[in-house]
């Protein structure tokens, strides 16, 4: 672990030192608030690159099961990093997580090289193009917990190479990606006889408006089955408004216990506040449920998750309190295998604070 955090912040400094130090003519860094900036003049027009973006992730919580009265507090995580433009061809980022199953964890570790500007190639420990940032990302997610698919599917991260094309850049885009990876999940990079593939086709734009996308992973295992995911998703996000659907399936090809599947519908709507502290209040509400071959078999569990995100009001981050209750519908399926404890699906009130940059 030592080593891991040796090795970061040694290129952390490195990355800044190259930087700050470097006398070029008509090129200037400055550090602002949104980090390191290079300010350069080329054929008299001034450009600028966000070279260093320090990156801040915390999250800390107290859950309490109302069902047996138990309750915790915890730090679910606690994220480091940096991401930046080098050039309009190339882009990093680098991220740690200190507080993953109390270990040091790194996440993304890559680098983006860009031919050209609708052709983009990712290389290193990504995310997966069969997750979406608000179904994985905690700064992303408008919930206490992730749903169901975003936890209980695949690790969302892997160590590979993907491609993404954008077959539409103008108007209404439309996005092709496709990689290649491991398919032994996130920091295992071991000897294999077969890669992974996964994919998605992606329409709209995940900032405003419709967006819709089609996704798959395909991977042998260590038993040497083969996996297959597929999943689609919809969401639609207003100035004040968004809500978000999305279906995945994991097919186990003929074994025991058979498919999995997962679907949740969510949204969230801002509220301004006239208030000096507080910007507005964000109230959320979910449905999500899992399964075994639900189609023949029903739900195994499904939940309503209903709350209220507190947003304060500051300039260059953002810091929030989180409160939700789950209210969880079980039938008799064993999930077992899924969830390590009853507790996992009990229901539960949760406080959670939140602070990113």
């Amino acid at each position: 672990m030592k080593r891991t955090i040796f090795s970061f912040l040694a290129c952390t400094f490195l990355l800044a030192a190259s930087f700050c130090l470097q006398a070029q003519e008509n090129v200037l860094y400055k550090i602002t608030n949104k980090g390191v900036v290079k300010y350069s003049i080329l054929d008299g027009k001034q450009e600028s690159l966000n070279v260093i973006k320090p990156i801040l992730i915390f999250k800390t919580r107290y859950e309490m099961d109302t069902e047996e009265g138990y309750s915790r507090f915890s730090v679910k995580n606690a994220r480091l990093g940096v991401q930046g433009d080098l050039s309009k061809m190339l882009s990093y980022k680098f991220m740690v997580d200190f507080s993953a199953e109390n270990k040091l964890s790194v996440l993304d570790l890559y680098a983006v090289l860009k031919p050209s500007k609708r052709l983009s190639f990712t290389l290193g420990q990504q995310g997966l193009s069969l997750f979406n940032s608000w179904a994985v990302s905690p700064n992303s997610v408008d919930y206490v917990n992730r749903p169901f698919i975003g936890k209980y599917f695949i690790s969302s991260r892997d160590i590979g190479l993907s491609m993404k094309y954008a077959l539409k850049n103008q108007g209404f885009p439309i996005n092709a990606e496709l990689g290649v990876y491991n398919g032994t999940g996130i920091n295992n990079p071991t000897w294999n006889k077969s890669v992974a593939v996964g994919g998605r086709l992606e329409f709209g734009s995940t900032k405003k408006g419709f967006r819709t996308s089609a996704k798959f992973y395909n991977l042998k295992n260590a038993d040497g089955f083969t996996d297959t995911y597929w999943g689609a998703d919809v969401r639609y996000a207003g100035s004040d408004f968004k809500i978000e659907a999305e279906y995945m399936t994991k097919e186990l090809n003929d074994r025991n216990p058979g498919a999995l599947n997962a679907a949740y519908i969510q949204g969230m709507y801002k509220i301004k506040v006239n208030d000096p502290s507080i910007s507005r209040i964000e109230p959320v509400l979910r449905w999500d449920g899992m399964g075994y071959d639900i189609t023949d078999r029903g739900l195994g569990v499904n939940r309503i998750t209903v709350g209220a995100n507190l947003v304060f009001k500051t300039t260059s981050f953002t810091n929030m309190l989180r409160i939700n209750y789950e209210h969880y519908f079980n039938n008799s399926m064993d999930l077992s295998a899924l969830f390590k404890t009853p507790i996992y699906n009990s229901d539960k009130l949760s406080l959670e604070y939140l602070l990113y940059f």
